[in-house]
């Protein structure tokens, strides 16, 4: 069989981003894929939000003069790897929503973007034990 290769249309692949926007809940931190960043635009400020019922977690793009707009990713450019966000706070909200949480474990949620107002949300029921960094205490 050969090739038509006039019928070939190919495309560049990114492999320096992930397929799926990803959290990972660690021991310490809370770490966001670069796909995420991808999809967010590399946004300077975010605000963090939760719907407690519904154990859902989103992460939105905003303006650093937005009510507790918090410091998030450095521009493209710089912004060479995974964003991980060692706030203590931030990962006790998360892990409270994590069935069966266990502190030894690494957790990973894949996010849904809303690319219309610029979200990524995280049901959290989802989270799945990472074979990746399990802790080995």
């Amino acid at each position: 069989m050969a090739i038509n290769f006039a019928n070939i249309n190919l495309e560049v692949i990114d492999i320096t981003t992930n397929a799926t926007p990803d959290l990972f809940i660690n021991q310490n931190a809370v770490t966001f894929s670069k796909r995420v960043l991808e999809d967010l635009g590399y946004p300077a400020n975010v605000q963090y939000c939760t719907d407690a019922a519904n154990k859902v977690f989103a992460v939105r793009v905003c303006k650093s003069n937005e009510a507790k707009a918090t410091a998030f990713s450095k521009a493209k450019s710089e912004q060479t790897t995974t964003l991980s966000v060692g706030n203590k706070n931030l990962r006790e909200v998360l892990v409270a929503f994590i069935p069966n949480f266990d502190p030894k474990k690494r957790y990973k949620v894949s996010g849904e973007f809303d690319a219309e107002n610029r979200v990524m949300y995280y049901d959290m029921t989802t989270a799945v034990e990472s074979a990746l960094r399990v802790s080995k205490e």
